[in-house]
């Protein structure tokens, strides 16, 4: 089957509650729901989902901020989890590569992210990716 990423949707919030449960964040269908709205509306992120089969099995989120560290903006990747039972199969990659399309899209000149120290899989990943450990966070050159 193939992995399809499209933009979430409200009413996606039952599966992506769970997803961010996953990562260690509970949080209910209604605020989940309610969060997807709020950063759907605001101009600076984004919230993609990826499906298989038709079920959600992955998420991503993208922020797009000025900085005054740099000309362009920078885009941080706020979340991404796919679900454990469909890890290793190339969807986290697919959800990565559609928002870095985007923030490049958006003019940034860098795609960053935050990861918990215990996530060793996820740094892995990450690296594997084209991130590059800069100190607390994980940053990749878009240019």
């Amino acid at each position: 089957m193939e992995v399809t990423i499209r933009d979430a949707r409200p009413r996606d919030a039952e599966a992506l509650a769970a997803l961010i449960g996953q990562l260690g964040y509970p949080a209910s269908a209604d605020d989940v729901g309610r969060r997807v709205k709020r950063l759907s509306s605001s101009g600076t992120d984004r919230v993609v989902v990826a499906e298989l089969g038709g079920e959600i099995v992955g998420l991503a989120c993208l922020h797009t901020s000025l900085s005054l560290a740099y000309d362009e903006p920078a885009a941080k990747l706020s979340a991404i989890v796919v679900d454990e039972l469909h890890r290793r199969r190339g969807i986290g990659e697919a959800l990565v590569r559609q928002l870095e399309r985007e923030a490049k899209r958006r003019g940034c000149c860098l795609l960053f992210l935050t990861t918990a120290g215990h996530r060793d899989d996820a740094h892995v990943f990450y690296e594997r990716i084209g991130f590059e450990e800069t100190g607390r966070r994980l940053a990749k050159p878009l240019r």
